[in-house]
């Protein structure tokens, strides 16, 4: 236990030995233990062993940070776990962008964790409430036993900066307004060219297939005196066509209502898109969340029901939402960065306390979020960090006394896996402490609303009441209603209000005002199951015409005026440049580089023989790094994700140890190796053997065998020489390799622990090793793994031209951390 000098003070329960963090003394005397989350114990002498608990009655914005693998995705998951268990009146929503909380399903089964549960007198559990929902353009590809649904936004949800910091377009530029007016024009309505005929507003309910018709179609858009450059139409229109391809936009939308919901713990896996795309993901999740809740929280139960529509009650009835976001550093970063997330957080953070929202974030880099998020935090719990800019943010945003031993330069830096330094706002809480994380039960693969209030009762005659009206009000505005919306709506109400009625209990009083009860569908008489098809769809005849009708438009011919509107416009823009590029920091000043240079610069000899190295030039570039993202089954046939990094200069893995760069050997010969050459490399990369060994080892007959080796002989990575003693040969590999052993070993993720910035000059080296073949080089070193993702990062180092006698030699120095690579 480690003992502090500052007094610790807590609101506690000294009989049971606990201890509470964020709650109130007032609610503390009235409600107890009701909704406390047990998240660890106090590990310091004094109230050593104390069970803490956090506080999830009222609304809470919680911070945690840590390196990678320090614990910090794992409380996420302890919280989220406590949550689904302990707190059944609110939405628990957990945005996964690496895909592994999807797992909590099932019970822990590590036994050593295991084992520590029992001492903690707690049992392994999976949560049955969890619902996992993946973006709806990939569920095709993804197996069904590891999510429930699929989820997709409206397109209409987003606005023009939404797309625009999406597409990495200046929100100001003309494309930035292209994008604005094409919005206006669909949600409007607009004419075509040269027809001029008028296509229907679509307010709130289009598609990007709706988009991109109307920029290639609008008479105003396309017109030569009043529109905008061919060249600038397309490149829109090819964004919104790239758009289509992410799997998450559909003109209908999941309802609010199905991701927040009494009770139910939903995990929203986006680690099949990209950052980009996740940050929009958010963003918009968190300006509906808000919007819904203040709605919410200001009518009355008696009125509510009654001016809602069928949409607004899937869409508002949302309840006190608890929401979970990892590497947030890539979603709201500091400084003047902006994503597709920034505003839409904090906004959540500023107002959501009232009417009951909460976040809880976690990042590997403190020093790099948003100070305006940062500001709301009431609770910190900081894991082990590793760099002096990340300890120094942590300081700074505990919202409490941070003792003085903890301020010690390696004390954060030195905290065991899955200890944190633990800060509270609350003022009972008097400083900072140190608490050990409880295991988790789940499976593990990284005027304020009080939330527990008692559900409102409602007798169920009533609520079948509600139920019914709302339906018929539906089907009567828009003539047939889905059997699957309609059952949503009745499952909305009945956890609202602890009723159970079930859906078929509706039928008769349905068909007593008339409508027919379809397969798929509730109709209106005389209405069939075809036409209501067509009519929930959104197609009319009319304009199926004229989007069929032949497009004989003719393109502006070559060197012709545009507009004054026209004018100013930006030539389309090259992708390259809209690339969001990230980089390790350089910590290493070009004055510390030429320092360095010295250990290693040619000298005169007592300063006046021979001659000295020159410095011709010194330049900062960026090194580039694949990082791949791969998924890999367990020994218990569950998926896992994982990622490394690959030096696109050298092909080879790369990792942080010890506080450097390391790299396997051997990598980059594998791409270019045919399957039976992988194996008997992978057999010798142990120790030399003879033939008939190699050929028991990889089960390769005699001939296939000697062909193989004899190929690998002539690539230079295989050699042999006779044994004195038996004359038979002996193979061995000439220069050893060096692999991890397994695809799941902690060193691949290593780089990943580091912050990443962005680059200080667009100065890169050009890649050796692309990615198709560093890919290949991963699936042929283990086979079974499932590449998801490429993305390219980048390392800055200090490119040195010296030059003596005419002659020019090259030094590399690593301006992350000083190693020379080169001279």
């Amino acid at each position: 236990m480690i003992p502090v000098g500052e007094k610790l003070d807590f609101l506690e329960d000294k009989e049971l030995n606990n201890v509470f963090i964020g709650r109130k003394a007032s609610i503390f005397k009235k409600y107890g233990y009701e909704a406390a989350l047990q998240l660890g114990r106090v590990k310091e002498q004094e109230h050593e062993g104390a069970n803490v608990y956090l506080d999830s009655m009222n609304p809470h914005v919680v911070f945690v940070c840590g390196a990678r693998g320090s614990g910090k995705s794992y409380v996420l998951g302890v919280v989220a776990e406590e949550l689904a268990e302990k707190n059944k009146n609110v939405g628990v929503i957990v945005v996964d962008p690496i895909g592994v909380f999807w797992s909590m399903k099932f019970k822990n089964k590590e036994e050593r964790e295991v084992e520590k549960l029992r001492e903690w007198g707690m049992e392994p559990q999976g949560l049955t409430n969890l619902k996992v929902f993946i973006p709806e353009g990939v569920k095709k590809d993804v197996p069904k036993t590891t999510y429930d649904e699929g989820f997709a936004i409206q397109p209409s949800l987003l606005t023009g900066e939404d797309w625009s910091l999406t597409f990495g377009i200046d929100r100001f530029s003309v494309s930035g307004l292209l994008l604005d007016k094409v919005l206006k024009k669909v949600e409007k309505g607009y004419k075509q060219k040269e027809t001029n005929k008028k296509i229907g507003a679509k307010k709130k309910n289009y598609s990007i297939e709706d988009l991109i018709y109307c920029l290639e179609t609008d008479s105003e858009l396309n017109s030569r005196e009043k529109g905008y450059k061919p060249d600038s139409i397309r490149a829109i229109s090819s964004r919104f066509e790239a758009a289509k391809t992410w799997g998450i936009f559909h003109e209908k939308g999941t309802p609010l209502g199905k991701l927040s919901r009494e009770g139910q713990l939903t995990v929203l896996d986006t680690s099949f898109l990209d950052d980009n795309v996740t940050a929009l993901v958010i963003g918009i999740l968190a300006r509906r969340l808000l919007s819904a809740r203040k709605i919410s929280t200001r009518k009355e139960a008696a009125n509510k029901f009654k001016a809602l529509s069928m949409d607004e009650l899937l869409e508002l009835e949302v309840p006190p939402t608890w929401l979970f976001i990892d590497e947030a550093h890539t979603l709201i970063p500091s400084g003047n960065e902006t994503t597709p997330a920034t505003a839409g957080l904090i906004e959540y953070v500023k107002q959501g306390r009232r009417p009951g929202l909460s976040l809880v974030f976690a990042t590997q880099q403190p020093s790099a979020i948003n100070t305006k998020v940062l500001s709301q935090l009431d609770v910190i719990m900081s894991h082990k960090l590793i760099f002096d800019d990340d300890i120094k943010a942590v300081f700074k945003r505990t919202p409490t006394i941070m003792p003085k031993k903890y301020r010690a330069p390696n004390f954060i830096k030195t905290l065991p896996v899955g200890v944190a330094v633990t800060g509270d706002r609350r003022e009972e809480t008097s400083r900072a402490f140190v608490m050990d994380i409880r295991p988790r039960k789940s499976q593990h693969e990284g005027r304020d609303a009080e939330t527990t209030q008692m559900s409102e009762s409602m007798e169920e005659e009533q609520v079948k009441k509600i139920a019914v009206e709302l339906i018929s009000r539906y089907i009567k505005e828009e003539k047939a209603i889905d059997l699957d919306k309609a059952k949503l709506a009745l499952d909305t109400l009945n956890i609202k209000y602890g009723s159970n009625i079930e859906f078929e209990d509706l039928f008769g009083e349905l068909e007593e005002k008339g409508f027919l009860i379809g397969e798929e569908k509730i109709m209106v008489e005389g209405y069939t199951q075809e036409e209501a098809v067509k009519e929930l769809s959104g197609e009319n005849d009319e304009e199926d015409e004229e989007e069929n009708e032949e497009d004989e438009d003719e393109e502006p011919e070559e060197g012709e005026e545009e507009s004054e509107e026209g004018e100013n416009e930006e030539p389309e823009l090259d992708e390259n440049t809209l690339t969001k590029l990230v980089s390790l920091p350089r910590r290493i000043s070009e004055e510390n580089a030429r320092r360095i240079l010295e250990k290693v610069r040619k000298k005169k000899m007592f300063g006046i023989l021979g001659n000295s190295d020159r410095i011709e030039s010194i330049q900062l570039k960026y090194s580039p790094i694949w990082k791949i993202k791969f998924d890999v089954m367990s020994r218990r046939k569950e998926f896992i994700s994982r990622e490394c990094f690959i030096n696109s200069l050298t092909g080879e893995l790369i990792h942080f140890k010890n506080g450097k760069f390391i790299e396997s050997k051997g990598l980059n010969y594998l791409a270019e190796l045919n399957e039976e050459e992988v194996k008997i490399l992978k057999v010798l990369q142990k120790k030399e053997l003879l033939l008939e060994e190699i050929m028991a080892k990889t089960e390769l007959d005699e001939a296939k065998t000697r062909r193989v080796l004899k190929n690998l002989m002539e690539k230079g990575i295989v050699t042999r020489v006779s044994d004195k003693m038996s004359d038979k040969k002996i193979y061995w590999l000439k220069e050893k390799l060096d692999f991890p052993p397994n695809e799941s070993h902690e060193l691949l993720a290593s780089v990943g622990t580091l912050p990443f910035t962005k680059p200080e000059s667009l100065s890169m080296e050009k890649e050796t090793y692309s990615k198709e073949s560093c890919s290949e080089a991963l699936k042929k070193l283990w086979p079974s793994v499932i590449i998801n993702k490429i993305e390219i990062l980048y390392k800055p180092l200090w490119h040195i031209v010296l030059s003596i006698d005419a002659k020019e030699r090259i030094v590399l120095i690593d301006a992350v951390n000083g190693t020379i690579l080169q001279h």
